[in-house]
């Protein structure tokens, strides 16, 4: 695991004993003086133990109470609480669903649970991304309606990163929509992939800045590879009688407009994920960390702050 990270997770160690007024820090130690071969400061900070619900990798997980995964070297895991207070602190709506978040060197991975039930591929080979990108542009002019009565810059949804497709063995679907800042041209983009399985999707969102997708998106990649329902949870141990979700792929996309989406709460999600910004999560571990750089656009960039 990278210095950067692990001294970035001493910090959240440090604050979270100065907000417990019953547990009183420890005094501070005289700094060593500086030699060749004694660490240095952020190796010392690195040294400090992880909260209660911080992993660092490499260690095999749970995610939420129906999967694991492994995490890499140089990545670190947070379980529920930890995904829940990142997005508390980037101002995003807590769903309940938060089932963990990875911390990576230039981008984060929010995962969350839908219990839907078993989502069927009927449509996989009518995938349209031209009319879903159109769905969801109609459902952000109404977003921009509602941000402009809270005072926040308005959203557009310019075009695909990566167009919506399923993979029929993995049964994953991907796609990437650019989100931009039409008050400062801000773009980041949210990289989704949805895990079918037997009583639900598993939600992966990997937020990144446009240029560094690239990079990252092999990396996240990779690093879901490692993941795996548990024993009897996968999408191809589902039995008849089990929960069957009221929409297929093309919903997940566009969030289940309409009637299904207001029914099944996914236009609930939509509205979190798109108009609060999901971008903004990073900004959230940074103020959970005290961190000082963005690797996306935070809510302040977009302010033009």
């Amino acid at each position: 695991m990278t210095l950067r990270l692990l001294a970035a997770c001493a910090l959240l160690v440090s604050s979270a004993v100065l907000a417990n007024p019953k547990k009183p820090a420890p005094t501070p130690a005289e700094p060593a003086p500086s030699a060749e071969g004694q660490p240095a400061e952020g190796e010392a900070a690195a040294n400090e133990p992880l909260p209660p619900g911080m992993t660092p990798g490499p260690a095999k997980v749970k995610l939420g109470h129906n999967a694991e995964i492994q995490v890499p070297e140089g990545v670190v895991f947070g379980d529920a609480s930890i995904a829940k207070k990142i997005m508390e602190q980037s101002g995003n709506l807590v769903s309940g669903q938060e089932a963990g978040i990875l911390l990576l060197e230039g981008s984060t991975v929010l995962f969350e649970f839908d219990d839907v039930g078993y989502v069927k591929d009927d449509d996989k080979d009518k995938l349209d991304a031209d009319k879903m990108l159109s769905s969801l542009r109609e459902g952000q002019d109404e977003a921009n309606k509602e941000l402009a009565k809270l005072g926040r810059p308005q959203l557009e949804l310019p075009r695909w990163a990566v167009k919506p497709h399923y993979d029929d063995a993995t049964h994953n679907m991907e796609w990437a929509p650019v989100v931009k800042n039409k008050e400062n041209g801000h773009e980041t983009v949210n990289y989704n992939v949805r895990l079918l399985g037997r009583r639900g999707v598993m939600e992966a969102t990997l937020l990144v800045k446009p240029e560094g997708l690239e990079t990252e998106l092999p990396i996240f990649r990779q690093t879901l590879k490692g993941f795996a329902f548990n024993a009897g949870e996968d999408y191809a141990s589902w039995r008849d009688g089990d929960k069957v979700a009221e929409y297929g792929l093309a919903a997940l996309v566009t969030g289940g407009a309409v009637a299904v989406a207001a029914k099944s709460g996914l236009l609930g999600k939509l509205w979190k994920l798109i108009v609060a910004g999901i971008a903004a999560l990073v900004a959230g571990a940074q103020k959970l960390f005290g961190k000082k750089d963005t690797t996306v656009v935070s809510q302040d960039q977009q302010r033009g702050e």
